[in-house]
């Protein structure tokens, strides 16, 4: 059951967003920034047996700090009022792409158990 679930989250999240502009959606710096701490709050906790669980955990940990830095570049480049919106938004990714991770790990830390 738990794979037909992480199925549908996938499905739906992906939908929405290519249903919009998918192109919108992707910023490897964000995914870098998600992905490669998350990897690393797992090497940090040192616990392998809770490898799925630790990453999605980390994942939101990185995908807030992705955001700080996102705001602080916007700040530090003074961006024009026309570029405010579009870098926010690229800014929010980080978090989008951790919680993503997150909801996903959920449902894959357990699995062998059902």
């Amino acid at each position: 059951m738990r794979i037909i679930g992480i199925i549908i989250i996938i499905g739906m999240v992906g939908g929405a967003t290519v249903s919009i502009d998918h192109t919108k959606f992707l910023d490897l710096p964000s995914m870098l920034i998600v992905i490669g701490g998350a990897l690393g709050y797992v090497l940090a906790k040192g616990k392998s047996k809770h490898f799925i669980k630790n990453f999605g955990d980390g994942s939101v940990y990185m995908g807030w700090i992705g955001l700080i830095i996102g705001f602080i570049m916007i700040g530090n480049h003074h961006a024009e009022s026309e570029k405010i919106g579009p870098a926010i938004s690229v800014a929010f990714l980080p978090i989008f792409y951790g919680y993503f991770i997150k909801l996903i790990s959920t449902g894959l830390e357990s699995i062998g158990d059902d």
